[in-house]
């Protein structure tokens, strides 16, 4: 059986496409196996490699399998310097010189796998491969395994209704201790959590930090515009294992409001927030699925104009964007092309996003000027195909 790797030389801008079974260091050579039908974001995976020694060499069983060796892996992604990276040490598997270790990817796209191995009586060594992963929709369909981390979900009151404030607590708990309070999480965008609250339709969105308490809960307390079905997303980064983006859902009672229809939205090319207006360059052509792509927006001063140069982080980043899918569960969020030392400075904004699966997304646009935070909202429509 063949794979397909990729050979990697530092800086990642510089990486390349090529055949080869393995990567060797000195005398060891690593063999990955994937699963036969690729990888994917949204699952648990199961990758393996094999480590063996080339100066010892059995003419009938091959290179001798390095057994008892300590071994880590780290997956990050080189577009997305800040995203955390997934970290694990591996375990052997029931074949001597085998070990394995069970990432779970966040989204689609190029990941770099390094792995980090100390043989027994030998200096440590590392390896890279470049992984390319497939969107969840993509996946064949089966039995979704059960997720490594869960987010539950208490309100006081227990049915909250429009307009008034509501206590919302988060706890985390870990597959393997579902009894324990999970708190062990790394700071991602300068915060712990990014609380994404979305009215099913689309038709409501805020982005908000809930705080952690000594007991490991967090805390928000919050009042809820509407009434109607609502999709909290917790956007969290445990340690190790790189972001998470883990569901709940909470019904609002009240007065029903108004349904937002997205496919009747008007697609306009610019929004007005304030003193800011808010252009998507992209809103006019076909948006391409299953590959990270450039959206350019341009922000102007509403009175002048002018290109806004006054745009400040928010959030440790020019912008923010977060995007949902018709469906309301399908979720993107994401950040400015963090290649680019100049970003925000003319007005202009690129953000690397990758859309899943075909349909209608609304976005927010989110840019911080004179303190406050803007927020601008947009329909985009993914085709199938890229153009």
């Amino acid at each position: 059986m063949r794979f397909i790797f990729a050979i990697l030389c530092l800086p990642f801008s510089c990486l390349a496409w090529e055949e080869i079974p393995s990567q060797r260091s000195g005398k060891y050579q690593v063999s990955l196996r994937l699963p036969a039908d690729g990888l994917y974001a949204g699952d648990e995976m199961q990758i393996e490699y094999r480590v063996e020694d080339t100066s010892r060499v059995d003419p009938l069983m091959g290179a001798a399998p390095v057994i008892r060796a300590a071994t880590k892996s780290v997956i990050s992604m080189p577009l997305m310097k800040s995203m955390p990276s997934l970290e694990e040490a591996a375990h052997p598997e029931g074949i001597p010189g085998e070990y394995g270790v069970h990432p779970l990817f966040p989204h689609g796209g190029e990941y770099v796998l390094e792995l980090v191995i100390k043989p027994p009586a030998d200096a440590e060594f590392m390896v890279r491969f470049l992984l390319n992963v497939r969107d969840q929709s993509q996946q064949r369909s089966s039995k979704p395994k059960p997720k490594p981390y869960t987010m539950e979900l208490k309100s006081s009151p227990k049915s909250p209704k429009a307009g008034e404030p509501v206590e919302l607590t988060f706890t985390f708990h870990h597959r393997d201790r579902p009894k324990e309070v999970f708190q062990d999480f790394v700071i991602q965008h300068e915060k712990l959590i990014h609380l994404l609250i979305v009215r099913s339709d689309l038709g409501v969105f805020s982005h908000e930090h809930p705080v952690i308490s000594s007991d490991g809960v967090f805390r928000i307390t919050y009042t809820f515009p509407t009434a109607g079905e609502f999709h909290l997303f917790g956007d969290v980064a445990p340690k190790g294992a790189g972001s998470q983006v883990l569901l709940t859902k909470l019904k609002v009672l009240g007065k029903a409001a108004q349904r937002f229809d997205v496919s009747k939205a008007e697609r306009k090319p610019m929004s007005v927030v304030d003193d800011m207006t808010v252009e998507f360059a992209g809103s006019q052509k076909q948006i391409g699925t299953r590959k990270t792509q450039t959206l350019m927006f341009k922000v102007t001063d509403t009175s002048s104009g002018k290109p806004v140069k006054d745009i400040q982080l928010y959030l440790g980043a020019m912008g923010h964007l977060i995007l949902i899918h018709e469906d309301g569960v399908t979720f993107v969020h994401s950040h400015p092309d963090e290649r680019l030392e100049d970003t925000g400075k003319d007005g202009t904004v690129p953000f690397l996003a990758r859309f899943p699966k075909p349909g209608l997304y609304r976005g927010w646009s989110q840019f911080q000027r004179n303190g406050r935070v803007h927020t601008a909202d947009f329909v985009i429509s993914a085709m199938e195909e890229a153009p």
